[in-house]
């Protein structure tokens, strides 16, 4: 299994990379364009926004595997021992189920845009939308990953986080 997930830690790194490096490169022939040339490619602002968005919902898992995912670090810091460990649980189900509901709605919109298509580019929606889903299942399992790797970080009181 951790040979699986290696293998689609690596791919999401890779794609995210892809689009991030695709958007600068696009924006910058955009600013190019528009400043020296004193035109514009048309789908260069629709081809952005959609990388962008790809990247940010793949992004999102890579945040997660890196422990920079928005959490209750407060509260957490706050306890120890089991009382930690209960609130770590409840902050990794409250966070898990989120994540459900986003790649659940996520399945919802790009069965709702398949009929449709991007104005400029002529891309079917629910391939733009498919990050939703997409990035959600990979936020699932890196949730849960991050979760059995530290939930037993703090097991006695004054005990520092591993």
């Amino acid at each position: 299994m951790t040979k699986l997930l290696d293998k689609v830690r690596k791919l999401t790194n890779g794609i995210v990379i892809f689009f991030f490096a695709l958007v600068v490169i696009v924006v910058s022939a955009q600013v190019f364009s528009r400043f020296v040339l004193r035109t514009s490619i048309r789908w260069a602002d629709e081809f952005s926004r959609f990388a962008f968005v790809w990247v940010i919902y793949l992004g999102g898992a890579i945040t997660i595997r890196d422990g920079r995912n928005v959490c209750f670090d407060l509260f957490l810091e706050a306890q120890q021992g089991k009382q930690w460990k209960i609130m770590y649980t409840a902050v990794f189900l409250a966070s898990t189920l989120f994540l459900v509901l986003v790649t659940y709605f996520g399945v919802l919109v790009c069965q709702s845009l398949a009929a449709e298509t991007s104005p400029i580019m002529q891309l079917p929606m629910s391939l733009v939308s498919l990050c939703i889903p997409i990035g959600g299942v990979l936020m699932i399992f890196e949730e849960i990953a991050s979760y059995l790797r530290h939930k037993d970080d703090r097991t006695a009181p004054g005990q520092e986080v591993q």
